[in-house]
């Protein structure tokens, strides 16, 4: 994705009309800068925003901009992609206790793949991240990032989940606690959109957080991902 987002850019990247992207832009009150004699939005400010509006878009809403993002990206949309990545990638720690534990055992354990190197990096952008606005959504998970992907050096993209013992206080809005942490290192901005409405959306299906509570281990998690994925892949 590239640092300066034309009106058109964005309607791709949220599955919508130029008119329905003028309005949703001009109603959280995107700035918009002059590039190359085009009125364009930053592309940080685009991330940062749909991040948070993705939680709060209609299913309808959500599948468009999967798919919209995927074919930008250049994703099979039918793939069961989040099982694939999460597998071998499921982790339970033992002693987690508190959001800055949890950053600094994802950033650790994150490193450990290869897919990163510099874990003090990684924790300075999550934290970042966290510290300007948290990540943790109503239903009690919450979707981890870096602020700025693009200060890390990422060998390949990276998505695991981290199931501590307890909830945590980890910064949700109404105060509920987080049990689920889905950590996303998506160098890919257009990757990064198709992954976020994918997971928005199976944090939807009807009993899936439960199930993943309640899963004995990370075989049994896994299972319970690709089931909701073929759900929200199967032919409508």
């Amino acid at each position: 994705m590239k640092t300066f987002l034309t009106l058109t850019d964005t309607a791709k990247c949220m599955g919508m009309s130029l008119q329905e992207a003028a309005r949703e832009t001009g109603r959280a009150g995107l700035k918009t800068v002059l590039f190359q004699g085009q009125k364009c939005f930053l592309r940080s400010d685009i991330l940062d925003w749909l991040t948070r509006e993705f939680g709060s878009l209609a299913a309808d809403r959500l599948a468009l901009a999967e798919q919209s993002n995927a074919e930008t990206a250049g994703i099979d949309s039918g793939t069961l992609l989040v099982t694939e990545m999460l597998s071998g990638n499921i982790v339970t720690p033992d002693r987690v206790g508190t959001r800055s534990s949890m950053l600094r055992y994802m950033a650790a354990e994150a490193c450990r793949t290869g897919a990163l190197y510099d874990t003090a990096a990684l924790l300075e952008q999550l934290t970042l991240r966290e510290q300007a606005a948290s990540t943790a959504l109503r239903c009690g998970a919450a979707l981890v990032h870096p602020l700025d992907v693009r200060k890390l050096f990422v060998e390949q993209s990276l998505l695991m989940l981290f199931r501590p013992p307890h909830p945590l206080p980890f910064g949700e809005e109404s105060g509920r606690l987080t049990s689920l942490f889905f950590l996303m290192i998506f160098p890919v901005a257009n990757e990064h959109l198709h992954m976020l409405a994918r997971l928005n959306r199976l944090l939807r299906l009807h009993g899936f957080v439960d199930s993943m509570l309640s899963a004995p281990g990370p075989t049994e998690m896994l299972d319970i991902v690709r089931e909701g994925e073929h759900e929200l892949c199967a032919p409508s």
